[in-house]
């Protein structure tokens, strides 16, 4: 069938950066695969995943930061510190940055 309609999105940046690069190392052009995206939700008569809310659980990230700025392992850590690991567990900011948050929240108080 002959492809003769034309979608126009507007996405950020990055991710549509990021989006073709992985894209091109599958050798599928960004327009190919906004086709099969497309036929899928034909295809599931909806949409082919789940379109929910995730449910972040920073546990894992909040131990990791804690390890990384030497902080005490003793609960409960303070609010501040469970903030930077939250971020840190959405990839809002990466280990870096939450080291360096952490820590200068630690050396001014």
């Amino acid at each position: 069938m002959p492809k003769t309609a034309y979608v126009n999105v507007r996405v950020d940046g990055d991710v549509k950066i990021k989006a073709e690069g992985i894209l091109n190392e599958l050798g599928i052009n960004t327009s190919t695969a906004i086709d099969m995206f497309l036929k899928q939700i034909i295809l599931k008569d909806g949409i082919p995943f789940d379109v929910i809310i995730p449910k972040f659980t920073n546990e894992k990230q909040l131990k990791e930061l804690v390890q990384a700025i030497h902080l005490s392992n003793d609960e409960p850590y303070p609010s501040r510190i469970k903030r930077i690991a939250s971020l840190y567990a959405k990839r809002e900011i990466d280990l870096d940055v939450a080291i360096y948050a952490a820590r200068r929240y630690i050396n001014n108080d």
